[in-house]
């Protein structure tokens, strides 16, 4: 079952752009507003109109520079992130579910949730492979050493479900 949509790309899309309009315009208009106070203040010949002409050029770089950081670039990390699940090259793995975090971590500027598959014995750790589960999707109720199917690109997961048993 994959875990993502063509509607979690659009709600994703649609809220970057509406950010994106919230960091871009008032710092194109603080900038304009930094250029028109040099004008007025050259044409004038105003010699201590630099430091309105500063504080509105830096004022308009701060604004940008945090909010694009703070507001902006999550959910631009979080829009590539579901491209890179629905369209990218997926790795299918197929496992014992051995251990389940759900305590969230930052992976790669996406909260995470963490479990481990082992695809050998279960006696060799090094057969453990670790996966990150997006924390804004829920974790499939799938007990402990349950053999599960894993559709995952790179060591995030794309898709989890439950392996037929075989026969």
């Amino acid at each position: 079952m994959m875990l993502y949509t063509e509607t979690d790309r659009a709600t994703a899309t649609a809220e970057q752009q509406k950010r994106r309009r919230l960091v871009l315009w008032p710092t194109a208009v603080l900038f304009a507003l930094a250029i028109a106070t040099f004008v007025w203040f050259r044409l004038h010949r105003d010699v201590g109109g630099w430091v309105w002409t500063g504080l509105l050029t830096v004022l308009s770089g701060a604004y940008f520079l945090f909010f694009y950081e703070v507001y902006l670039r999550p959910v631009t990390l979080y829009r590539q992130h579901i491209d890179y699940m629905l369209d990218g090259r997926k790795r299918e793995t197929v496992g014992v579910l051995t251990a389940v975090d759900k305590t969230v971590r930052d992976k790669d500027g996406i909260d995470c949730m963490s479990f481990t598959v082992n695809t050998g014995n279960a006696d060799r750790p090094e057969d453990d492979r670790l996966f990150y589960l997006d924390a804004l999707k829920e974790m499939p109720d799938i007990p402990i050493g349950a053999q599960v199917h894993v559709l995952s690109n790179d060591r995030m997961v794309a898709g989890l479900t439950v392996a037929p048993k075989e026969r």
